[in-house]
C-alpha cells in the first residue's frame, strides 16, 4: 500500500494533519497502540485528509490486525480509513485514481469483514462498485460480506451484496450468489414469488450444482406457503427421485410429513418410507418430530410391510413422551377397519421386547415410554382386546423385580398396571388379577376409590376372607359413610358376609344400599336381588319370591328386574306352584326377550303348564 501511494506523496498536507499523521507512525513504529487509536482519531476528525494520512491508517490497521487480540480497534481504524479516502476523494478528486480508492476500500472492507462488521463491510464494496471496480478480490469479499450478513439476518443488506456479484457478469462464484439471492429473498418472506423466480434462476443457469438440491427444498418451500401444494409435491417428487440420499431430501420429507394430516401418503414418498425406514429413523432430524414416523407407520401398515412398520413403531415406542401420538395412529387403524394392523402394532407397544434380560447387570436403554405403553393398553381397553393385555401382563411378570427403574424403562406405570389387572379380570383369571391390584396398592401407593374397590372385589372373590375383609376396609376409609360409592363397598361386604353363611349380617348390608337414596338404581336393584337370593340359599322360598317381587320397583326395566323374574319362577316351583312360575317366566320372554335370561326362562317354561295368567306375579 505504501509503495501505491509513494508517488504522490509531494501533495501539501494541512500542516495539523500531517503532525498527527507524523506521530501516528511514530507511535504506530513503537507498537503504542491506545496512543497511536487516540490519534488515529484525530486525523479522521479532521476535515481535510491526505494520501500520507490514509497510509498511515492502513499500516496501524494492518498492525493491530497481526497483533491478534485487537480486531476491533483494526476493525475501527480501518473504517476511519475507507472515509479518508471518500473525503480526499471529494476535496481532490484526482489525488488517488479510480483503482487506487478502490483497492484502499477494498482493503478496509476485508478489514471490517473479519472483525464480524458486515454492514460497515457493505457499504464500502458498494462504493468500490461505483468506481467501476469488480476484481476478483472485491467478488470473493463481496461474497464473504454476504454470507455475514444473511447470517445475521440483514436480508436487504445481503441480497443487494449478492446481486452487486450477479450484475458485475461471470465469476465462479456467480452460482452462488444466484443461490444466496434466493435465500434472502426467500427467507424474507415477503415475496415468495420473487423467491421462486431466483431460485428457478438458479436451477436454469446451475442444474449440476451441490446444492441443487438445497434449492429445490427451498423452492418447495416457497411452493407450499403460496398454497401450490400439487407443485410443492412434483418438487419433492423430484428430490425423492434425482437426489434421494441428500440432507436437503431428509428434510423436504418431514417438512412435508408435518404440513400434512396424518394419513399414509403415495406414490414417491410412501415407496422411500419403505425403503428407507431403518436409514430415517437412524437420523435425529427424522424423528425430532414424531409425525413423519407415524405416517411411515401408517403406510408400512397399509402395505403389509413388516420391516418398515418395526422400525417407524419402535421409533414411536421410544421418542414418544406424551403418547399422542400413539393413540392418534391407533385411532387412525380403528376408524379405517384396518383392525388387524391395529391390533398388531399395538401388541408390539403393550408387550415391548427388552433389550436386555430382566436380571442383566447391564445398563439397559428404555424400551419404551409410559406414554406409549399406556396409549396403547388404553386403546385396548376401549376396544375391548383383553386378550392381548392379559398376554402382556402374563408376559411382564418376569420383569416383576420391584425396581422402579425397570418399571421406568419398560414404560410401566400405574395406569398400564391398572389395564393389566383389568384385563385378567375380564379374561377370568381372577387370582393373577388379585397379585397385580395387590402390587398396585402396596407397592405402587395408589390409594384412590376405584382402584381399592377393584382391589377388594377381586380379593372378595379370589382371596382369602381376611384379606377380603381388609380391603373392604381400606376401601370404606376412602369415602364418605353417605357417599352414593358406600352402596358398593357395602354389596362387597355383604357378599363376603354371604360367603361366610353370615346371613343375617349380609342382608342388612344390603337392606342399607336399598334404603340409600344417593345410590343408583342399578346398585339398589341389585341389592334387593342379593337379599332376595339369602333367602333363596337359605330355602326360605316364600321370603325370597316377597325380597324378588320388591326388585322391579327400584330396578324398573333393569337386569336385575329380569333376574328376579328367573329366580322368583325357580322359588315358586320349589313350592310346586308352577303356574306362578310360569307367569314369571313368561313375563320374562315377553319384556326382555333379549336379555340373557331369556333363554333359560324358555326351556323351563316348556317344561311347566302354559295355562297361567299373564299378570305379572311381582306386581300382585
Amino acid at each position: 500500500m505504501s509503495a501505491l501511494l509513494l508517488p504522490s506523496f509531494a501533495l501539501a498536507d494541512d500542516s495539523k494533519l500531517a503532525s498527527s499523521t507524523g506521530l501516528l507512525l511514530q507511535q504506530t513504529h513503537g507498537a503504542e497502540w491506545e496512543e497511536a487509536i487516540a490519534t488515529a482519531r484525530t486525523i479522521a476528525a479532521n476535515e481535510s485528509s491526505s494520501i500520507r494520512s490514509i497510509a498511515a491508517l492502513v499500516q496501524l490497521a494492518r498492525r493491530l490486525d497481526a497483533t491478534g487480540n485487537q480486531a476491533e480497534s483494526a476493525a475501527d481504524v480501518h473504517d476511519m480509513a475507507a472515509y479518508a479516502v471518500m473525503r480526499l476523494k471529494e476535496n481532490d478528486p484526482d489525488a488517488l485514481t479510480a483503482d487506487q480508492a478502490a483497492n484502499l476500500l477494498l482493503s478496509a472492507a476485508n478489514g471490517l469483514s473479519r472483525s464480524g462488521r458486515h454492514l460497515d463491510a457493505h457499504r464500502w464494496l458498494d462504493e468500490v462498485q461505483q468506481f467501476g471496480v469488480t476484481t476478483p478480490e472485491w467478488t470473493a469479499t463481496c461474497m464473504t460480506v454476504a454470507s455475514g450478513l444473511l447470517d445475521e439476518g440483514h436480508l436487504d443488506q445481503a441480497q443487494s451484496t449478492y446481486q452487486m456479484v450477479i450484475q458485475s457478469g461471470d465469476s465462479p462464484q456467480l452460482a452462488t450468489a444466484r443461490l444466496g439471492l434466493a435465500w434472502c429473498t426467500a427467507m424474507s418472506g415477503e415475496d415468495d414469488l420473487a423467491a421462486l423466480t431466483a431460485i428457478d434462476q438458479f436451477l436454469q443457469h446451475h442444474a449440476d450444482h451441490a446444492d441443487v438440491p438445497s434449492a429445490l427444498l427451498m423452492k418447495m418451500s416457497c411452493q407450499f406457503r403460496t398454497g401450490q401444494s400439487d407443485p410443492a409435491d412434483q418438487t419433492l417428487q423430484q428430490l425423492l427421485t434425482e437426489h434421494a440420499d441428500s440432507g436437503a431430501c431428509l428434510q423436504a420429507i418431514v417438512a412435508h410429513c408435518n404440513n400434512h394430516p396424518l394419513e399414509p401418503c403415495d406414490g414417491p414418498l410412501a415407496e422411500h418410507l419403505i425403503q428407507h425406514a431403518d436409514r430415517l429413523v437412524a437420523s435425529p432430524q427424522f424423528t425430532s418430530l414424531l409425525k413423519p414416523a407415524a405416517i411411515g407407520l401408517l403406510v408400512a401398515a397399509e402395505q403389509e410391510h413388516a420391516d418398515a412398520e418395526q422400525a417407524f413403531a419402535n421409533a414411536i415406542a421410544t421418542r414418544d413422551e406424551s403418547g399422542d401420538t400413539t393413540a392418534a395412529v391407533l385411532e387412525h387403524l380403528t376408524r379405517n377397519d384396518r383392525d388387524a394392523a391395529a391390533q398388531r402394532i399395538a401388541l408390539r407397544w403393550i408387550s415391548p421386547v427388552a433389550t436386555t434380560s430382566p436380571n442383566s447387570d447391564q445398563d439397559a436403554e428404555p424400551v419404551i415410554t409410559a406414554g406409549v405403553r399406556e396409549s396403547a393398553c388404553r386403546w385396548a381397553g376401549r376396544t375391548s382386546n383383553w386378550s392381548i393385555l392379559a398376554m402382556a401382563a402374563q408376559d411382564e411378570e418376569s420383569y416383576l423385580d420391584g425396581n422402579a427403574q425397570t418399571s421406568q424403562l419398560r414404560g410401566r406405570n400405574l395406569h398400564v398396571e391398572r389395564l393389566f389387572a383389568e384385563a385378567l379380570l375380564q379374561t377370568g383369571d381372577a387370582k393373577s388379577s388379585l397379585k397385580w391390584w395387590q402390587r398396585i396398592v402396596d407397592e405402587g401407593g395408589a390409594d384412590d376409590f376405584p382402584t381399592l374397590l377393584r382391589l377388594a372385589e377381586t380379593a372378595s372373590s379370589s382371596g382369602s376372607i381376611t384379606e377380603a375383609a381388609q380391603r373392604l376396609a381400606a376401601a370404606r376409609a376412602a369415602i364418605s359413610p353417605t357417599s352414593p360409592q358406600s352402596a358398593l363397598v357395602n354389596l362387597l361386604a355383604a357378599d363376603v358376609e354371604i360367603r361366610q353363611l353370615n346371613f343375617d349380617r349380609g342382608r342388612s348390608l344390603l337392606e342399607s344400599v336399598v334404603r340409600l337414596g344417593s345410590a343408583d338404581e342399578d346398585a339398589r336393584g341389585r341389592a334387593q336381588w342379593m337379599i332376595g337370593e339369602t333367602y333363596y340359599m337359605q330355602e326360605r322360598f316364600g321370603e325370597a319370591i316377597d325380597a324378588y317381587r320388591l326388585v322391579e320397583g327400584i330396578g324398573g326395566e333393569g337386569q336385575w328386574t329380569a333376574a328376579a323374574l328367573v329366580q322368583a319362577g325357580k322359588s315358586f316351583e320349589q313350592l310346586g306352584r308352577t303356574r306362578e312360575a310360569a307367569v314369571c317366566y313368561s313375563t320374562l320372554v315377553r319384556r326382555f326377550a333379549n336379555s340373557q335370561h331369556a333363554t333359560g326362562a324358555r326351556r323351563r317354561l316348556a317344561a311347566l303348564s302354559p295355562d297361567a295368567s299373564s299378570e305379572s306375579p311381582l306386581r300382585r
